[in-house]
Order: structure tokens, then sequence, then C-alpha cells
């Protein structure tokens, strides 16, 4: 930093105003008269990047003074040149006059691009830029391009960066809040029969036949599980003559004389597979 040797009293902050920063240094200095303290550094604005300038100047931390030469694009014209560095100064909204009740000063604000005009990529670098106001402007020497010996400017980073950008695709397209669920929390569904228990306890079944379907009954539960029409007339005659739990030897040696299964173990192996 140019300023590195100035001294300053603890505390010191470097924020004037617009009509301080005209009155006492742009003022003083386009009338060669000495500054109060040389905290503003001299320099060619233009021929530097934005990013370059905090290291060219006196004092700053977020916002950065210079006094600078502007020079005409055109010979014979009265139109600043704005090509600094790698891009381009481009000046935004209205002036502004800077005094009461007469302006001493207008006050423009400009936003730099890099590339070429006009297809340059806007930044967040912004200028300030104060010049005197009813001063004569016309080409004092032949071909001189020079427009004013020396204009005020300030330079900031603005905070912030590009917007965010919404997601491609339709509106309407909903995504899973969670795409990798747990799979300890997925949801069981209830297997039918479930609570049937297996054999070999101690809980009795037996057939209610006073509906048209067969219902099974557990003495130990107070649930019931309609069975198929297709066991309705096996379950009748069988009801009369067997109940589970209750053994009858003539009618197993019956049926495996004949090579007939028991109809009660077909009915629990249809209860016990998995729907």
């Amino acid at each position: 930093m140019i300023g590195a040797n100035l001294q300053f009293p603890p505390g010191f902050r470097f924020h004037p105003t617009d009509e301080e920063l005209v009155a006492h240094y742009l003022c003083r200095k386009c009338a060669s008269l000495p500054l109060a303290v040389p905290i503003i550094a001299e320099i060619d604005l233009y021929k530097f990047d934005p990013w370059e300038l905090p290291g060219l100047a006196s004092y700053g931390e977020k916002e950065w003074y210079f006094f600078t030469p502007r020079d005409r694009k055109y010979p014979n014209g009265s139109r600043p040149n704005r090509a600094a560095g790698s891009g381009y100064w481009k000046a935004t909204g209205a002036d502004k006059p800077v005094g009461l009740p007469k302006p001493v000063a207008i006050k423009k604000a400009l936003v730099f691009y890099t590339g070429k005009a006009p297809k340059g990529e806007k930044t967040n670098w912004i200028m300030h830029e104060y010049r005197l106001a009813d001063v004569d402007r016309s080409a004092r020497k032949k071909n001189s391009l020079r427009l004013d010996d020396w204009v005020l400017c300030r330079i900031y980073k603005k905070k912030g960066g590009e917007p965010e950008r919404k997601p491609a695709g339709s509106k309407f397209l909903r995504t899973n809040p969670n795409p990798n669920p747990n799979p300890h929390e997925l949801e069981i569904k209830p297997e039918m029969f479930a609570h049937v228990p297996p054999p070999g306890t101690n809980d009795m079944f037996y057939f209610d036949t006073s509906d048209s379907l067969p219902r099974l009954h557990a003495e130990s539960s107070c649930s019931e599980h309609v069975l198929s029409p297709g066991f309705a007339s096996e379950a009748r005659e069988a009801e009369s003559q067997l109940r589970w739990g209750v053994p009858d030897n003539n009618a197993d040696a019956t049926a495996s004389d004949f090579g007939f299964a028991d109809p009660f173990q077909d009915i629990l192996m249809y209860l016990q597979k998995p729907f």
C-alpha cells in the first residue's frame, strides 16, 4: 500500500460525505492547493483492473479513494474513455449533483465489466466518480485527449454474488425428501393371519358353522379369520367328528390306508403359507 507510512491516531476512520469529499479534497486538488493529509493516492485509474486498486491506495479497508485524470474517447468529443484494464466501466443510474444551493460537483456511479463492450461480464466492483460542475472541457490543445486533470473516485466491492439458480425440470416434479431411508424405519405391513400361533401350542381351534362361511376361532384370541368358500363343505363334515388337539387313531389309519392326506393338515398348511 502506498500510504503505509502514514500515521493516524487510534480509532481513525476515513468516511467522508459527498460534500466533504468535494469541498475539502476535490476542489482543493483541482486548485493545486495542499490537502490536510495526503490520504488519497494519485494514479491513472483506467490502467488497472479494480481488484488491483486496493494495493495501490494510500488508505482504506473496504473502500478506497483515488485522484485520477480522465481522457476523451474521441479527440473532438466530450465522451470519456471508460476502458480500463481487462474490461470497462459502465455508467448506471442518474447523475447526482453535490452541493447546495448551486451544485459544485457531479457524482456518477459506474460498474466494472470484464471483456469487451457491449458483451462484457458484470462484476461486483463499483466506482463513484466525482467531477467538478460548470467546467470548460473543450480541447485545450489540438488532438489532446485530456478531458479532466483530476476527478475523485471511490472504489468498493459490493457484497453478494450471482443469483441462485433454480433446479432444472418441471415445477411439478417432486423429489424424494429422504432418498436413502433407514431400512429399520421402513413400514412393515402386517401379514395375513400373522397372529395365528405356530403348531405345537396349547391353543385349541374349532370351526363355527353358524354362518354360510366357516370361521376359525382361537380360544386364546378374539380375532376371526374367514376361510375361502372351498373349505366350507369339508369343514362342516369334519366338525362333527374331529377337533384339533383330540387325536382320532381310526381316522388317521383310515386316511393313511387309502392314501389320502388328513384334510386338517391341508387347512393348517394353507394357513401357514405367506400371502
